[in-house]
């Protein structure tokens, strides 16, 4: 199967990274495959881990660019584009680069090929109603729609077209070889400047943006630190819009040589799986792609819960809650339990291999794929 996968840049972001985990793992299964990145990131980002078969284009190399070449970079490689089988978008520059492709190939040229595939990563996700809106009507020229996890707004909108075909599909990554060790965490704090007498270390990695509300580290931290005192560090490594404002709050506490903000991490294994506890947001029963690698780890997993009024049901593999003490008890109850901490580690681990690898989630888009392209050699 010949696959395109159009995104933004290939920078640090779990849908970046899910469309690398598919392009690596179809290359190992014998499909060809571009990635189509609508600008140039600093490869050690990401680029440096796409698997040297793919092939790599860039519409632009600046991200003000990109958006203003999309219908030239078009018609100036129609031929090619149509000469494969599928087109994946991902992220807002895919999504509209499949429409203006979805318009030029298809509704001027009168082209088949190829299917438009769109996989919708922020399920879930607080999004202004307009933009959600103007997705969702791109979203309509698609040949095959992929959400991550159930949503009830996308829910209400496959009701309302079910000639649209859609899967749920979970994130999935490659399975994770790690080694903890004495030696390995000790130059770890050392390189952190985490006092050796600590007890505990807790933290998280991602993106720090607006959605994703990362300033509630700090006062789940404050929480947890009133429990725990100088025994528990916290480490937040990413980098992002809310950087200044979650530093500025920190400094605000007395807990300032307790909580570490490392900024961009290019190689975040080693600080993963040195933590005690790992915590991140969950949105409904979706985690992100640092909780599957945390749990990968056998790093046990919390969630701040980002959506009102949600109950954890007996499905979720990650336990989370809206309220900050309630999440704060979770952690200490776990730092202080040893043995519940291994037990739920244990269990966590075994349920991302089951569930959440790179293999199982190509299995399930490649037959998205075939379905799609059978239903439309019968019609």
């Amino acid at each position: 199967m010949k696959i395109i996968h159009v995104l933004s840049g290939l920078a640090k972001g779990g849908a970046e990274r899910v469309a690398v985990e598919l392009a690596n793992e179809a290359i190992e299964k014998g499909d060809q495959v571009t990635i189509l990145a609508g600008w140039q990131e600093n490869p050690i980002y990401l680029q440096n881990k796409i698997h040297p078969d793919v092939n790599i284009k860039f519409i632009a190399k600046k991200k003000s660019l990109a958006y203003f070449k999309i219908i030239y970079w078009i018609f100036t490689n129609k031929k090619w584009i149509c000469s494969k089988d599928v087109l994946h978008c991902h992220l807002t520059f895919g999504a509209v680069f499949g429409s203006v492709a979805n318009i030029v190939l298809k509704v001027i040229l009168r082209n088949k090929t190829p299917i438009i595939v769109e996989t919708y990563h922020a399920v879930g996700m607080s999004i202004p109603k307009f933009n959600r809106w103007l997705h969702s009507r791109m979203v309509l020229q698609r040949n095959g729609l992929v959400l991550m996890a159930k949503d009830p707004y996308w829910d209400n909108f496959i009701l309302k077209h079910p000639h649209l075909k859609t899967k749920i599909i979970p994130n999935g990554i490659t399975v994770l070889q790690t080694t903890n060790n004495s030696k390995q965490k000790h130059q770890l704090i050392k390189e952190i400047g985490i006092s050796e007498k600590h007890k505990y270390l807790i933290g998280t990695i991602g993106m720090l943006r607006p959605d994703r509300k990362p300033w509630l580290y700090v006062p789940l931290f404050y929480e947890i630190y009133k429990a725990l005192g100088d025994e528990v560090h916290f480490v937040l490594a990413g980098a992002g819009e809310e950087y200044n404002k979650i530093k500025n709050l920190v400094h605000e506490q007395d807990f300032l040589n307790n909580f570490h903000m490392l900024g961009l991490v290019n190689e975040p294994m080693p600080i993963i799986s040195n933590m005690d506890v790992y915590v991140s947001v969950s949105v409904g029963e979706t985690a992100g792609i640092s909780m599957i690698e945390a749990a990968m780890c056998k790093v046990p997993v919390v969630g701040i819960q980002l959506i009102e009024n949600y109950k954890v049901n007996k499905n979720d593999w990650v336990w989370s809650h809206g309220d900050l003490r309630e999440v704060a008890n979770k952690i200490i109850s776990l730092l202080k339990n040893p043995k519940e901490r291994e037990k739920l580690a244990n269990t966590q681990k075994a349920y991302v291999t089951d569930n959440f690898t790179s293999k199982l989630m190509y299995c399930s888009y490649n037959s998205f794929y075939k379905q799609i392209l059978d239903s439309g050699n019968k019609a």
